[in-house]
């Protein structure tokens, strides 16, 4: 299969907002929503295979805070049995449509694509990939379940922020968020997902890497050296 890279737009998309810097760094421009019509079935494809390609909307109209969606991966989406359906050859005439459900604020929803009523990509709202740990230490919801795993949900009210009489900052507000923790059938704590919804608390459920936890002390190149870290004894 050949993969391709996205083209940038010519309509002011390449100017790159904040929040999207990420995503594009690791998947590229953001193209608009007709170029995207125009090779519907090769990005399609290609998503597929792993890759996923920008999509943005509304550029000209509202520079500063467009709304950006993305062809992706099925496994970029929490919940996909319970979410609306298109097939390719109906949402491709009605992209703008599909992308507007997608990333619709507070309520968008991935939109699953199908061909020949199977399930192969999806459009969501380019935001929802942002921050996802990585595929080799997300924690595969369905299989962990099968296994015995239990997953909870809370909901985090959030803090208001606090300012001094002169209206300096004292403490930032903490925004609402939902948060998913998975635990083992022995109720020991594997890992955890946070998002403004319960999809994307979900979709960020990881188990950290092995490597971030280790049983020797910490390094202290102060203090005396470890044992193995000792020279050998030379004999003569």
């Amino acid at each position: 299969m050949e993969m391709t890279n996205p083209v940038q737009p010519a309509d002011g998309a390449a100017r790159v907002p904040p929040r999207y810097k990420e995503l594009v760094e690791q998947w590229g421009a953001a193209i608009g929503v007709e170029e995207a019509r125009n090779r519907w079935g090769q990005l399609v494809t290609a998503s597929e295979g792993g890759a996923i390609t920008l999509v943005a909307m509304d550029t000209a109209a509202n520079p500063g805070y467009p709304t950006w969606a993305a062809i992706a991966p099925l496994d970029k989406v929490a919940d996909p049995g319970r979410c609306p359906v298109w097939p390719l050859t109906s949402a491709r005439p009605k992209l703008a449509d599909v992308i507007a459900d997608a990333t619709r604020f507070p309520d968008g929803t991935p939109q699953i694509l199908t061909r020949h009523r199977r399930p192969v990509a999806a459009v969501v709202a380019a935001l929802t990939l942002v921050d996802l740990p990585p595929d080799g230490e997300r924690i595969a919801v369905d299989a962990f379940l099968r296994e015995g795993g239990t997953i909870t949900l809370e909901f985090d009210p959030g803090q208001d922020g606090a300012t001094d009489e002169e209206g300096e900052m004292l403490q930032e507000p903490i925004p609402e968020r939902y948060v998913a923790r998975a635990k083992e059938a022995d109720g020991s704590e594997i890992g955890q997902g946070e998002g403004d919804s319960v999809a994307e608390a979900l979709l960020r459920l990881w188990r950290p890497p092995a490597h971030l936890y280790s049983d020797e002390p910490p390094f202290d190149p102060w203090g005396k050296p470890r044992p193995d870290d000792l020279p050998s004894t030379v004999q003569f």
